[in-house]
């Protein structure tokens, strides 16, 4: 009689270890910590369990650790290069949230030579306030979104606080109306981030705020000074001692000639949100060239040492795995500059040639035929994954990087992270960032 209780063993069962894991000697302890870069499990595994895994195609296929092993994508059984393909296209048509990007005006009262925008004058006129809400309500109807998030940017957003004020009411109302949850953040270079603007911002459920500090004192003037020339480092610090209702993320722009400040900096912004009491988040950030910069001559000696490589780790251990690198390949994630013109991405929302449509004749409904360049609304679509790309499909990291920035990849070039040849210090970098709050968490 034929062996209806034959056994297989997980290779035979077609169980295979993933392309994606990264591992390293446990930080503390024997073991090893292994992480996934497409499941974005991570943690440390004992000797035992090592071995295990080091001979897993050779255990029966129901024994319990292969489970487990599975369970955090360690070892998989269907095609993951397919798998991250179909992930990323259906982010791109994901309807669940509506995020605009809105320029209230394109003027600044800063003049930093490294900004990548080129700056407009005047204020966004109240014709295309009015299209905007109405182009927000077709959004919304259209992707029954249940979400409805805003970022003001610029230019500088609170040189028209009133402006800021005004369509959040709006966008309140209209939200409130249909049934969704509406918050904003707001990227501002902080110089007018009074009370009254920190009241106002609250009021109308401004929830977080970006602010550049490029170091201490003289060190942050030297970049981030206003127009005539003078100094902005003590206004704006002056402006973070008041008491903020929501938390405020530090970038801190890293290039060679401020790096040595780094640590410094660090400490400072660390004693002075500890003095009062506001939530400073401290967001490193490497300055890299761009066209308007290069247009003002401006010259930075980019930082590509082991600080860079440690600051970018920093940066992108947020997270082990990536559905989306950025908003831009979703359709339902615009920017909007102060004339009503619509684009994909914020990196190039001062260059009207990249614009792909207006507030007042693009149709959501009809996103194609009324955009008028299709070709920049659906090359950013199309940008979710660098499927062309053979060295990125075989790259482990891919999962976790996707190919980078779709502007860059599609204008310029594939940058690389700097840890891609440095897997143990990105792994490192993560497990002291989660680990730590994990940590934190349990002895509360």
């Amino acid at each position: 009689m034929e062996n209806t209780n034959s056994q297989r063993t997980a290779g035979e069962a077609g169980w295979r270890l993933s392309r994606y894991n990264l591992s390293m000697p446990a930080p503390e302890g024997d073991g090893y910590l292994i992480a996934n870069l497409l499941s974005g499990s991570c943690r440390i595994y004992n000797l035992a369990e090592c071995y295990l895994l080091s001979t897993f195609a050779s255990l029966d296929e129901h024994h319990p650790i292969i489970a487990d092993f599975a369970k955090a994508g360690l070892i998989v059984n269907f095609d993951e290069l397919a798998a991250i393909e179909a992930r990323s296209r259906a982010i791109t048509g994901f309807s669940n949230s509506l995020s605009l990007t809105i320029c209230p005006t394109m003027g600044c009262n800063f003049d930093c030579p490294y900004c990548f925008e080129n700056h407009g004058h005047g204020k966004m006129s109240r014709k295309t306030q009015d299209e905007i809400v109405d182009l927000a309500r077709r959004m919304l109807e259209q992707s029954r979104a249940e979400r409805f998030f805003v970022s003001w940017f610029g230019g500088e957003p609170l040189l028209v606080p009133e402006i800021i004020e005004s369509l959040s009411e709006r966008f309140m109302s209209l939200a409130e109306e249909l049934k969704v949850e509406y918050t904003a953040r707001i990227l501002t270079n902080g110089y007018f981030l009074s009370k009254a603007n920190i009241a106002m911002l609250n009021r109308v459920k401004v929830n977080r705020a970006s602010i550049t500090l490029d170091g201490i004192g003289s060190v942050h003037d030297r970049t981030r000074h206003l127009v005539n020339g003078e100094g902005t480092f003590g206004v704006i610090t002056e402006n973070l001692r008041n008491p903020m209702p929501f938390s405020v993320s530090i970038r801190h722009n890293v290039s060679a000639e401020n790096a040595e400040d780094y640590e410094r900096f660090r400490l400072f912004l660390e004693e002075l949100s500890a003095e009062t009491g506001n939530r400073l988040i401290f967001t490193p950030a490497l300055v890299k060239d761009n066209p308007a910069s290069k247009k003002r001559g401006a010259c930075f000696r980019p930082l590509l040492d082991e600080r860079a490589a440690h600051i970018e780790a920093l940066k992108y251990s947020a997270r082990m795995t990536s559905f989306i690198y950025c908003g831009a390949p979703n359709i339902w994630d615009l920017g909007i500059d102060d004339k009503g013109r619509l684009y994909k991405c914020w990196e190039v929302m001062t260059m009207p040639e990249f614009s792909f449509g207006t507030v007042s004749r693009w149709d959501p409904a009809n996103p194609i035929y009324t955009a008028d360049r299709p070709d920049l609304f659906t090359s950013f679509i199309n940008a979710s994954l660098p499927l062309e790309n053979d060295e990125c499909r075989a790259c482990i990291w891919l999962p976790h990087c996707l190919g980078g920035c779709p502007y860059e990849r599609l204008y310029s070039h594939v940058r690389c992270p700097l840890y891609k040849d440095d897997p143990e210090r990105f792994l490192r970098t993560f497990w002291n960032r989660w680990h730590i709050k994990t940590s934190d968490k349990t002895a509360k």
